[in-house]
């Protein structure tokens, strides 16, 4: 049996770090957010520091384009490309050799051709939902939540879209299964998902 693969885009507040955390826990696979980072900056020797700036971010195009032209700050522009490709290549490193739950970086695209490749997109249409739970967890006003989330859903979707010209971030033609994580709650999207998981386990043994 081949290796299987989870990537999973999430809106901020919705739980999909914990949710793909989790999932990898009760399937004992691995788990691999900040992860990637480090394995990339281990295989590569890169500046790690580096690899976070430009972590899901996609840098303005017209500054991009004015280091370009004065050359200033052409290493910088090549640093950008660079850390995106380092990541690229370490992801589709890791689908080689293992089954895991990946979290954001455009996996879902960048695997996009292998058929052992689960592809989830975990969002809540309940914004009070999201902002309660970033509230709580990171003891912020609810100002400060409802701020962050429109600030982080914008440079995910701004990455994800530069990235993907032709694709907007969560469209369900992008992805496998979108599931509002406020209808099961966290926990109950895990079961779901564990679920999904071990029903594409059987079909693929069927085959």
């Amino acid at each position: 049996m081949s290796n299987i693969v989870i990537t999973i885009g999430r809106e901020y507040g919705s739980g999909g770090k914990y949710i793909g955390k989790e999932v990898s826990k009760k399937l004992g696979i691995n788990f691999f957010d900040n992860e990637l980072l480090q394995k990339t900056y281990e295989k590569n020797g890169c500046n790690y520091s580096k690899l976070q700036q430009y972590d899901e971010v996609k840098r303005n195009s017209i500054l991009k384009a004015l280091d370009l032209l004065s050359m200033k700050n052409y290493d910088s522009v090549l640093e950008d490309d660079a850390c995106q490709l380092l990541i690229s290549d370490t992801i589709k490193e890791i689908a080689e050799s293992e089954s895991c739950v990946i979290i954001g970086r455009n996996a879902n695209k960048i695997l996009k051709d292998r058929n052992n490749v689960i592809n989830i997109f975990i969002y809540s249409n309940d914004r009070e939902f999201k902002i309660n739970r970033k509230m709580k967890l990171e003891n912020l006003s609810y100002n400060e939540a409802e701020k962050r989330l429109v600030y982080i859903d914008r440079q995910r979707r701004k990455y994800y879209e530069y990235l993907n010209k032709n694709s907007k971030w969560g469209n369900r033609t992008d992805y496998d299964f979108c599931i509002d994580s406020s209808i099961l709650g966290v926990d109950g999207t895990v079961e779901l998902i564990v679920n999904i998981y071990n029903s594409y386990m059987k079909e693929k043994e069927r085959q």
